[in-house]
């Protein structure tokens, strides 16, 4: 995951009707299980599984996250989620999503991602993770 790269990984969702308010709009908490997915997909694509991180000892909890909901997202829409690596350091990741339907801009979010061991204490991240030699 070269933070030079700037990353990115892009997926499609279909809302669905048990996701959403009594208005039909995409219930606000959901967005995050989106920006998570896009997010395990982005890693497995630079050929990492969140599984065997966890089975090795590494986890990643959430630092800091941030969301501007533009415009609102109803039942039944198909919305693409666009994830992108924006830092990395030996301790986080930073990233940024954006969903969209049909080229319009609906949300912007982003999150860093802090490293952990299994007691819950910071730890720097294997390097493979964040090193040009991938």
């Amino acid at each position: 995951m070269n933070s030079d790269n700037n990353e990115c990984q892009r997926l499609e969702f279909r809302v669905r009707y048990a996701e959403c308010d009594p208005m039909g709009y995409l219930n606000h908490g959901k967005y995050w299980e989106y920006f998570e997915a896009a997010r395990t997909e982005l890693l497995r694509h630079l050929g990492f599984r969140y599984r065997d991180l966890e089975a090795d000892g590494t986890f990643f909890v959430v630092y800091k996250a941030s969301c501007k909901y533009l415009r609102p997202i109803r039942y039944d829409d198909l919305v693409a989620v666009t994830v992108r690596v924006e830092r990395i350091t030996a301790t986080r990741v930073e990233h940024s999503y954006e969903i969209t339907r049909e080229g319009e801009r609906l949300c912007e979010a982003s999150t860093t991602l802090a490293c952990v061991g299994r007691d819950g204490r910071p730890t720097p991240m294997p390097e493979s993770l964040w090193s040009d030699t991938r």
